[in-house]
């Protein structure tokens, strides 16, 4: 998987408009269901019962609908306001009944006593359809604990990410903090949206993905960080972008090879798991998905947006980013010089010149005498 990323020349911070564009379309989708259908919460954050059957026999997917419609109808006659799910492994035949009991009663002793009975009238009637269904658990939550459930799931997860928040300030700077913030918000929106999309309740253990959702995510944009810090002492001549850019490419396969494992285990999980784990093994599923692609495709284009907004800023109007400076081209090699022109021999002055003619008849002479020393030499050799 390494070498799937290795030495690529990938511009995946030049396409980062595509990456949002992305992550856009999905919170919008997101966010149009929880404004349109709301959240499904379970016992934990609702005052109710949750009550769990098993079947004598296992239904086909082919039997699911019609035996929903069934249990539905003789449910509604007992005047028990329930909502139910059929379930069992991803893979295996449907053998459990899911029903989640709402009560009128504020009271925890007369609660306690209306979902015991609604439970028992509930299970005559599915013994008359299904011979052998038992009551397999029976879970309640009375008003005031589900009240301080909200609360306390709230804080939870608003004091951890006020703490990553404020590590990664202390660790960096604020851009890179709101960056990360940005980035788990993402995670965050998509995990619910997708659970309100597909009608998945949401209660305790969800609070806990969420919260792993969000230590994931960060821990990953983290490494991806360090790699951008480390690469701008490195590359002193490169701009921000190309440093970020070779940053992602260099921490990919390792976000890859941390991430790939964990949803297959996962997913096997959802697959091969039980009811009361597949709604969670689906949100971890969404989560750690979200969160890998966040810390590539979004935390770090977004720092690369903030950085290019503020060189923008710092610039003079009117100015134009300085050219980049080139290599001068090597001077041309000046021409060698021409030889020095042999001294042309002093004809002797004729006889009789005066003193002036003997003078230089000696200096010829005495000039001479070299030559022919250097003539017999080049002979003699």
């Amino acid at each position: 998987m390494v070498e799937l990323f290795r030495g690529r020349k990938w511009d995946l911070v030049g396409l980062r408009n595509y990456w949002f564009a992305l992550s856009l379309f999905i919170i919008v989708i997101g966010v149009y269901s929880l404004v349109t259908r709301g959240l499904a919460f379970g016992i934990d954050f609702t005052a109710g019962g949750q009550l769990t059957y098993q079947l004598g026999k296992s239904l086909s997917s082919q039997e699911v609908a019609p035996a929903l419609a069934a249990i539905r109808s003789d449910v509604e006659k007992l005047g028990a306001h329930a909502e139910i799910q059929i379930a069992g492994a991803a893979i295996a035949p449907r053998n459990q009944i899911l029903l989640h009991l709402q009560t009128a009663s504020q009271q925890s002793g007369e609660m306690n006593a209306e979902i015991q009975d609604q439970a028992r009238q509930i299970l005559d009637l599915l013994q008359r359809r299904y011979p052998g269904v038992e009551l397999v658990s029976t879970e309640m939550v009375g008003p005031l604990i589900s009240h301080e459930l909200v609360i306390n799931a709230i804080m939870a997860v608003t004091v951890g990410l006020f703490l990553v928040s404020l590590w990664i300030i202390i660790r960096y700077d604020y851009k890179f903090s709101t960056c990360a913030m940005v980035a788990l918000a993402h995670d965050v929106l998509i995990l619910i949206g997708a659970f309100s999309l597909l009608g998945k309740r949401i209660d305790s253990p969800f609070v806990a993905v969420v919260l792993t959702v969000v230590g994931y995510s960060v821990h990953d944009t983290v490494v991806i960080f360090d790699r951008i810090r480390e690469n701008l002492k490195l590359r002193k001549g490169s701009t921000f972008a190309e440093t970020t850019n070779i940053s992602l490419l260099e921490t990919m396969a390792r976000s890859v090879n941390t991430g790939l494992p964990a949803l297959f285990a996962i997913l096997a999980l959802y697959l091969l798991g039980g009811a009361t784990l597949r709604d969670f093994s689906l949100a971890l599923l969404i989560g750690i998905a979200s969160g890998t692609y966040s810390s590539i495709f979004n935390a770090s284009q977004l720092l690369v947006v903030w950085k290019q907004r503020d060189e923008r800023k710092r610039r003079p109007a009117g100015a134009r980013p300085a050219p980049v400076a080139r290599p001068a081209a090597p001077a041309p090699l000046a021409p060698p010089p021409a030889p020095a022109a042999r001294e042309q021999r002093e004809e002797p002055a004729p006889w009789g010149a005066g003193a002036a003619g003997s003078s230089s008849d000696a200096a010829v002479r005495g000039k001479a005498r070299p030559r022919k020393k250097a003539t017999k030499r080049k002979k003699r050799y």
